[in-house]
């Protein structure tokens, strides 16, 4: 159209003292691929209604682009929410379970402690049964060595006997106590073992999702999800 109106300007303004007429014959027979007002009505209509259908094209693409963007944003905003929900939630857990796990060790440790009190005390009761066991079995010794039937089986033999019997039930009934004891400590050592192998994982754990994940998410990437969109 530019092109068509400048040449109808020049021919407008041509004269016959113009230097550029010039005689062309047969100019003015017709060309039949030459349009005619009608056809040239119909072809300019068709642009304008190619071009206003274009346009309403892209109008409707870039709202559709529009209403897509923020769908995506929002459905991007409530996943960030619910993550950190998702995150917060696990660091309380986490939290109370550590929490827990330290009061259980500090149980423990103080079982540990009564039970070697305990064990300590076993050894002591044991030790002391040793020297009376000594002086009844070494009186029983002696006495054995009676001439003739003053080796009688009498008052003082019967009852160093019986105080011999008492003693040696007495030392395996420690002993075995004390048996007893220490597998129990063992146990409580190997669980004291355990809890604090517990805690470790349960720190680094926190560390991980409070200290790692939820700091890098204290703010929501509008500008970096912005740019990407």
């Amino acid at each position: 159209k530019d092109h068509s109106i400048n040449i109808d300007n020049s021919v407008q303004q041509m004269r016959n003292t113009s230097r550029a007429i010039n005689i062309h014959s047969g100019i003015e027979k017709v060309d039949p691929n030459v349009s005619i007002p009608e056809t040239w009505m119909d072809f300019s209509h068709r642009n304008i209604q190619d071009s206003q259908a274009a346009r309403s094209a892209s109008t409707r693409l870039n709202s559709e682009v529009d209403n897509l963007i923020t769908t995506c944003a929002n459905e991007l905003w409530s996943q960030w929410q619910n993550t950190n929900m998702a995150f917060q939630q696990r660091v309380c857990e986490t939290t109370d379970t550590q929490n827990k796990l330290q009061a259980h060790l500090s149980k423990t440790m103080q079982e540990i402690f009564d039970q070697e009190k305990h064990m300590e005390a076993l050894k002591k009761a044991l030790q002391d049964k040793g020297p009376p066991l000594k002086v009844a079995q070494t009186r029983l010794e002696a006495r054995s060595h009676r001439p003739d039937v003053e080796l009688c089986r009498d008052p003082p033999h019967l009852r160093l006997i019986e105080e011999v019997s008492q003693l040696q039930e007495s030392i395996e009934l420690l002993s075995r106590k004390l048996n007893e004891a220490e597998s129990a400590h063992q146990n409580l050592l190997h669980n004291k073992s355990r809890l604090e192998h517990d805690l470790k994982i349960k720190s680094n754990s926190l560390f991980i999702d409070r200290e790692k994940c939820l700091s890098m998410r204290k703010s929501f990437p509008v500008v970096s999800m912005a740019t990407k969109l």
